[in-house]
């Protein structure tokens, strides 16, 4: 089913009330947005993303603009991985860069778009078994339908196969073909 909200004229709030109602209505699978004011369409576009519903298409109207939302309840980003080869963030105090993994996973997990897969290798292996801070982001992100692969040499070097808590044990294969399947590879 298809819905047209009209949201010219009116408070950014009331458009955003509206939005809300909207995507709340399983029924609804598609929706038409019209806007007459650039920064009410910015505010529902970024609205929509943090929702995880895909914009599909803004268009210019001579009334302003009209945004085009395929609503979906478990939104995969298809063309979009993960590769994880640490178990910390960033570079330099790794008490800081363990909090910001765990976050950046924490995070990921209550957005409805997921990446179609994440690899960890190396010592990012190391978030996948148990007592891992990041078990249960890791584990509502699989839920959702992403992929979650760890590293089988990984595992065996350090001696933590047995307590693998999330995904699947995954090969230089399963790496590669990530490599060479997906439009965009992003490495944490």
């Amino acid at each position: 089913m298809k819905n047209k909200i009209d949201v010219r004229g009116i408070s950014q709030q009331q458009a955003l009330n509206q939005l809300e109602k909207a995507l709340e209505d399983q029924s609804i699978k598609t929706v038409e947005i019209l806007s007459s004011e650039q920064d009410s369409t910015s505010t529902l576009i970024n609205y929509l993303s943090n929702k995880g519903v895909a914009v599909e298409e803004v268009l210019q109207t001579p009334e302003g603009q009209t945004i085009i939302a395929n609503i979906s309840r478990k939104q995969i980003m298809t063309q979009k991985s993960y590769v994880v080869d640490n178990d910390t963030l960033g570079q330099g105090n790794e008490v800081i860069g363990q909090k910001l993994m765990n976050a950046f996973f924490n995070v990921s997990s209550d957005y409805e778009q997921v990446p179609a897969s994440i690899f960890f290798v190396n010592t990012g292996a190391k978030l996948c078994v148990e007592q891992a801070d990041t078990v249960d982001a890791l584990r509502k992100l699989q839920e959702k339908g992403t992929d979650i692969i760890v590293c089988g040499t990984c595992l065996d070097f350090f001696e933590i196969k047995d307590k693998l808590a999330v995904g699947r044990i995954g090969t230089m294969h399963d790496l590669i073909a990530i490599y060479h399947g997906q439009e965009q590879v992003i490495s944490l």
